[in-house]
């Protein structure tokens, strides 16, 4: 090869790389490559249980239900069907037509009173029933519903049936005060998985 040639030859490579190296933004480093997450999303339990297809779940569902609607139909507040499932919850896991404790030999409605329409005791009618009975109750109520368990306590001592709490709460030191605390944030989340944030 002349010495004339191999210049040409030298420049030409030269440019081709300048080139190449010019027209390129790339970062000459691979980038590094983020593996795929495995973790799943935590899934979200209801508050009415696990499996949407057991009966106790569509029976518990069904009554919370029934529950909010008959608050709302009678103008209450968002903080009033809470306490309204807050005293269900409490006193009878939102079940109506359960035997009441021993010596009674009757049965209750879902805010833990002796069962007394003449519908069907687990039905969805009982819940709006007894519930039109909890709002009445309501009326004459002067406690602030922001704090839930005193209102709901409230609510059921105001009733004329008199609030007996040694027949409800018993075997094990439990009081209401602590049975409507322990209820509240289960109502709270049936609240807002039925309704939404209030």
């Amino acid at each position: 090869m002349k010495p004339k040639n191999l210049v040409v030859a030298l420049i030409t490579a030269a440019l081709a790389v300048g080139v190449v190296s010019c027209g390129s933004d790339e970062p000459t480093t691979p980038a590094p490559t983020v593996a795929p997450s495995t973790t799943a999303a935590p899934a979200i339990v209801s508050v009415f249980g696990e499996d949407n297809t057991d009966i106790l779940f569509k029976l518990h569902q069904r009554n919370a239900v029934a529950i909010i609607e008959t608050v709302e139909e009678r103008g209450g507040t968002p903080e009033q069907a809470v306490a309204a499932l807050l005293a269900g919850q409490a006193e009878t896991g939102w079940r109506s037509g359960l035997s009441l404790p021993a010596p009674a030999t009757a049965i209750a409605d879902i805010y833990g009173w002796r069962f007394a329409y003449n519908i069907g005791a687990d039905s969805a009618d009982a819940v709006r029933a007894a519930t039109y009975k909890f709002m009445d109750n309501a009326a004459g109520v002067d406690v602030d519903p922001g704090n839930p368990v005193a209102y709901a306590l409230a609510v059921q001592r105001a009733d004329t049936r008199e609030y007996v709490e040694g027949k409800r709460f018993y075997t094990n030191g439990e009081t209401a005060t602590s049975e409507y605390a322990k209820a509240q944030p289960i109502a709270e989340a049936a609240y807002t998985e039925l309704r939404g944030k209030r």
